[in-house]
């Protein structure tokens, strides 16, 4: 058994955070190649989730899981922890029923981040 290390970046291309440049969607590292002050800093950062997952070994396995099939299915649904439907308006007020702060400012994909952030760590 092995740990992996999700990232799951929504904000965009090439967001860099403890040193390490993410790709949009989902990063995946061996918890090996991560110091604990890089975990640290992608922990503290709201705008990103971190996901432990432990990786049964059974040999001759295709991936992570053995199966792409389920890999794919687990993504599609973690990509729909809020609707894509939602306005900017209704993103902002439930993140401020939530009690989490926001820039004025913020665009659609920083918000469903932070809300998706919040959803997930409320889980």
């Amino acid at each position: 058994m092995s740990n992996l290390i999700i990232v799951k970046n929504r904000i965009k291309e090439g967001y860099r955070r403890a040193g390490i440049v993410l790709a949009k969607g989902d990063n995946r590292f061996a918890q090996e190649s991560l110091t604990p002050a890089q975990l640290a800093a992608l922990k503290a950062d709201l705008r990103l989730c971190v996901v432990l997952e432990t990786v049964e070994n059974n040999g001759g396995a295709k991936g992570v899981s053995g199966n792409n099939t389920d890999n794919q299915a687990e993504s599609e649904v973690d990509n729909q922890l809020v609707p894509a439907d939602l306005t900017v308006e209704q993103l902002k007020a439930k993140l401020t029923e939530l009690g989490i702060a926001f820039k004025a400012s913020s665009k659609k994909d920083e918000l469903v981040a932070l809300l998706e952030n919040a959803l997930a760590q409320g889980e």
